[in-house]
């Protein structure tokens, strides 16, 4: 696009695009590695709007990048839908490129340059990128996209929610660049820029396209057919982007063959294809909106009526007519020795072909001439130090503030929960190294001493009864077996059973207490309630296990051998020499079976008051064996298990909690780590922004000739208003940005 440039300016514009990319080119790779870098960690979630926001950047600063590197000059072109913009880029280029401008609606930028081999490349905005050389593919996908991120605006609209897909839908396509045989922008160095139709669904496509291009010293061309030129909702929105390019091309698309009815009811040409020119005055003279207008008189704004469909077709044709002569050999001849016939186009500028219509070609020469002009590369210059400078500015603002609220939020998160973590873990380590049973010593005394109370209360009242059964027997027939089986044995088993009961009633008692009956120590209470651990619900269920299975405690049946119990021998005894054994056993029969039955009479005579007193001495030292030790024997071994029980559950617990622990806090500390790290990164091309920004300084200094030449009023109040949003966004972070330009 510089190649009529005069050759100082020419050699100051290539020194400053080297010297401006060597600033920009690193810093931009390294913001990506930054990006990449923050969204491979665990937490990358909370910074979802700042990283949307970075990538936006990066986009940003990877297009003016590859303006600078390559020198290019962006010529966008937008409209409402249908107006002609794909065969505007067909007239210009002279290649067919209507292909690439299928899908208007979709709300992306279609960048469209010339290499010699057809290649289309789609970027997502979570920044992936996708190569194909496949025209027909590329709308497949692209129809495909669009159907997923409609669907996806209505679920988030649905929400309540502004859709924004840096967010929302990552994977929406962004950008298509694609590449395609076109000699016209391979000299010229421009770059057509498609853009989504006015009036879309998806508005962010426009929000999009006013950050892309803001300060990108880029001229634009609005297209819009005869039949909306009067319509003031097409200029709506025009008028909200008349501010961001430094020069406008007003492109009216007529229909040269239109025709209009006559009143004879023939058909006439109509003031469109006969007179367009009228159609323009009238629209300046009645229509024209106050921005345009304003645009108009600063020399920012014209408008060309041109039949853009005869345009194009006549400047394919002539591509293809002269892409013929360049194959046929300049030194050929016919056999009359002339010149072979061939047809060579005249070169244009940034057209190669006189269209048909004089204003199309006028269109081309003022598009040619402006890229050409002095003021063009002052704006180059100008606007592109002022797009570093606003970009760099942009990284600050998404790396600070408020944009970093839910981080930090997340980040003050994790640092609690370490610590409340490491608390809960020291809180493990005192329960650890808590000795469970020696909490309950108070208690085991508790439940000895009303084993022992129980035991003197009941002695007694056993003796009592065992000695009444005694009576009993010396007054029946009953046999020793009898004795011992139904009338010694029935008292000691209901015995045993008011000990099982005293027992358990006394322990349900003791562990009904609060904390089951432990005693804990401050510490460990603090301990427990650290770790949010709750001990009743175990104790509760250590008391009910033991008191629903404990078994039952040693019998207290008793057996009395015929041995111990003396016998009166009668005189037959004597005569006969019976022994004292032989004695017992016709008295009571076989010492392993006690059975013969013993008259009251023979009792009194044989056993008298002697057998009397070894009766009641056996039973004496029974209900000694018996008493306090059973009852305390078994009391005890209801607590020892209900103890054991408790101690082996909340053990237990601990241990899972600190498994628990000793698995979430590694995690935990690795995600702060990985959250220190994320700040670092951020503050890092935070500062690397405010290097560049002064790097940028210096450039402007450096070229101080050329960017300091007076901008045109708009350009003023655009920086003046750029100037004072950064202020305002830095002021809140205590911070100051220098801002360029």
């Amino acid at each position: 696009m510089f190649i009529e440039t005069m050759g100082a300016m020419k050699t100051e514009i290539s020194t400053f695009c080297k010297e401006f990319a060597e600033v920009l080119a690193p810093f931009n790779q390294a913001l990506q590695e930054t990006i990449e870098d923050v969204r491979s960690k665990p937490d990358s979630h909370a910074l979802k709007h700042p990283l949307s926001g970075l990538s936006d950047v990066h986009h940003r600063m990877k297009t003016l990048v590859d303006k600078i590197e390559q020198q290019q000059a962006y010529v966008i072109i937008f409209g409402p839908l249908k107006s002609g913009k794909s065969t505007l880029m067909n007239a210009i280029s002279s290649a067919y490129v209507s292909e690439v401008t299928s899908l208007p609606a979709y709300p992306c930028l279609v960048y469209v340059k010339h290499s010699e081999e057809r290649k289309y490349e789609y970027t997502s905005y979570n920044g992936k990128k996708e190569v194909s050389s496949d025209g027909a593919y590329m709308q497949r996908m692209v129809r495909d996209g669009h159907q997923k991120l409609a669907e996806r605006i209505r679920q988030v609209e649905e929400n309540g929610e502004a859709f924004d897909p840096g967010i929302h839908y990552p994977e929406a396509i962004r950008r298509i660049d694609v590449e395609i045989p076109a000699k016209n922008l391979k000299d010229s160095l421009t770059v057509l820029v498609d853009t989504p139709g006015l009036y879309s669904k998806m508005r962010f496509g426009y929000d999009l396209m006013t950050r892309e291009f803001r300060n990108s010293a880029a001229c634009a061309v609005f297209i819009v057919k005869t039949d909306n030129l009067f319509l003031e909702q097409v200029f709506d929105e025009f008028n909200d982007l008349l501010g961001l390019f430094s020069r406008i091309f007003l492109v009216v698309n007529i229909d040269s063959n239109k025709r209009d009815l006559g009143p004879d009811g023939a058909l006439r040409p109509s003031m469109e294809s006969e007179n367009p020119d009228r159609i323009i005055r009238a629209f300046e003279s009645l229509a024209m909106s106050a921005p345009l207008r304003r645009a108009a008189d600063e020399g920012r704004l014209r408008i060309y009526p041109i039949d853009l469909l005869s345009s194009a077709a006549y400047s394919l044709k002539e591509a293809e007519l002269g892409d013929a002569a360049e194959s046929v050999s300049p030194e050929s001849d016919d056999e009359d020795g002339g010149e072979s016939e061939s047809r060579t186009a005249p070169a244009t500028g940034i057209g190669t072909t006189e269209p048909p219509h004089e204003p199309f070609s006028e269109f081309m020469t003022d598009l040619t001439d402006y890229l050409n002009s002095n003021d063009y590369l002052v704006e180059f210059m100008s606007d592109s130090l002022r797009q570093g400078a606003t970009l760099t500015d942009d990284i600050r603002r998404h790396c600070s503030g408020e944009s970093l609220r839910g981080f930090v939020e997340e980040k003050t998160s994790l640092e609690e929960a370490i610590k409340r973590e490491k608390e809960r873990l020291a809180a493990v380590e005192k329960l650890e190294n808590l000795e469970w049973e020696a909490a309950f010593d108070d208690l085991r005394v508790k439940n000895r001493d009303g084993a022992i109370a129980f035991s003197k209360e009941v002695s007694a009242e056993l003796q009592n009864s065992l000695t009444d059964a005694l009576q009993g027997w010396f007054d029946s027939d009953e046999s020793l077996q009898e004795l011992q089986e139904e009338r010694l044995n029935a008292v000691l088993t209901q015995q045993e059973g008011r000990i099982m009961d005293n027992a358990i009633e006394r322990v349900r008692s003791l562990t009904g207490e609060p904390f089951g009956g432990m005693r804990l120590d401050t510490e460990s209470l603090r301990a427990l309630d650290r770790l949010e651990l709750s001990i009743e619900p175990i104790l509760k269920s250590s008391s009910e296990t033991v008191i629903e299975s404990g078994k039952k405690p040693s019998s207290c049946a008793i057996h009395i051998s015929s041995e111990k119990i003396p016998v009166r021998k009668n005189f037959w005894d004597w005569i006969l020499f019976r022994s004292q054994s032989a004695v017992r056993r016709s008295v009571f029969g076989p010492t392993e079976d006690p059975s013969v039955r013993i008259q009251e009479g023979a009792k009194k005579k044989r056993l008298g008051e002697p057998a009397r007193e070894a009766l009641n001495s056996i039973l004496e030292t029974h209900c000694q064996k018996l008493f306090p030790d059973l009852p305390r024997e078994y009391s005890d071994h209801l607590l020892d298990e209900y103890v054991r029980l408790f101690s082996a559950s909340v053990r237990e617990e601990i241990n899972g909690i600190k498994s628990d622990l000793n698995s979430n806090l590694p995690d935990l500390e690795h995600r702060l780590d990985s959250n220190t790290e994320i700040q670092a990164l951020l503050e890092r091309i935070s500062n690397l922004s405010v290097e560049v920004n002064d790097s940028i300084g210096e450039l402007r200094e450096r070229h101080a000739t050329v960017v300091q030449q007076t901008p045109s009023n708009s350009d003023v109040e655009e920086e003046e208003e750029e100037e004072a949003s950064g202020r305002e966004s830095f002021e809140g972070d205590g911070e100051e940005g220098a801002r360029a330009g």
